[in-house]
């Protein structure tokens, strides 16, 4: 069994302002004193993260570029003289790596500057590098947000307060159906008797990769073909959509819907709110 590393990592954060105490994420900087390794990842390309934030920005560009470099080159003088030029794969003594945490708590301290660090936090791992890259994922590409499960359990969230305002929830609720074939969960079902009259469940088809939206329509297109073949299944689907905003991703979209339409779904933009309640509201 590999065993795994207590690693010190801190988020590197660009703080024009300290009253608001507003920041936008840059980086990532992790330090594993077992090791002796220490190593950053730095967002250098995307200056409309920091522009779409603080808009005022956008006539002084040049001013946080030069600043981005001198933080950049700060982190190299501290990542050469931490890694000491050798590539660290085995544990060093415990006294070592004490002195080692050292210099990155030292790093790390708060300061009152525009680049500036998180408090350092701890995670274990058993590849410094590649959780370096997840957690850049996470805080400055926020990875999670791109992900489908996460979209449509906020569609799902927002769907909820729709209904309940329209004192609809009593009504709608959540159903597994399931045969031989397929399983299908739905947030929102209406019942009368033993039938199953409306199904309703967001689809996430917003995504930069048209394969995905290809993917995730077919997916969703199968499940509703296969439940028809069940002894159960709802005698209405709704899937409320969230588009592209353009571009070929919106074409390829428009397309999918048009197969889940010919698949016997019934399909609005998540925008539609009126279109929504109305269907959810028919017994």
């Amino acid at each position: 069994m590999i065993k795994k590393l207590a690693c010190n990592y801190t988020i590197l954060r660009f703080l024009p302002y300290t009253e608001p105490g507003e920041f936008v994420n840059l980086g990532v900087a992790l330090a594993c004193p077992d090791l002796h390794w220490f190593g950053y990842r730095l967002e250098t390309r995307r200056l409309d993260r920091i522009t779409d934030f603080f808009p005022e920005l956008k006539q002084n560009k040049a001013a946080f570029v030069e600043g981005r470099k001198l933080f950049k080159d700060e982190l190299d003088r501290v990542a050469k003289m931490m890694n000491d030029g050798k590539k660290n794969t085995k544990l060093r003594f415990k006294e070592d790596a004490k002195l080692f945490n050292q210099v990155f708590l030292n790093l790390v301290r708060p300061r009152e500057e525009i680049f500036c660090f998180s408090p350092p936090r701890t995670c274990l791992t058993e590849d410094p590098a590649a959780e370096m890259d997840r957690l850049f994922d996470f805080y400055v590409e926020r990875g999670f947000a791109q992900r489908q499960e996460y979209q449509e359990s906020l569609m799902t969230k927002r769907l909820r307060k729709v209904f309940s305002t329209e004192k609809l929830l009593p009504q709608l609720v959540e159903y597994t159906f399931s045969n031989d074939f397929c399983q299908a969960h739905f947030p929102f079902v209406r019942r009368v008797g033993d039938r199953y009259v409306r199904a309703i469940h967001p689809i996430d088809l917003d995504k930069t990769e048209t394969p995905k939206i290809v993917e995730h329509a077919d997916s969703w297109r199968n499940r509703l073909q296969r439940l028809k073949a069940g002894p159960v299944h709802p005698e209405q689907v709704l899937l409320v959509v969230r588009r592209p905003g353009a571009g070929k991703q919106l074409d390829v979209c428009q397309q999918m819907c048009t197969e889940l339409e010919q698949a016997g779904a019934y399909l609005l933009p998540q925008e539609d709110q009126t279109g929504i309640v109305k269907f959810a509201q028919t017994a």
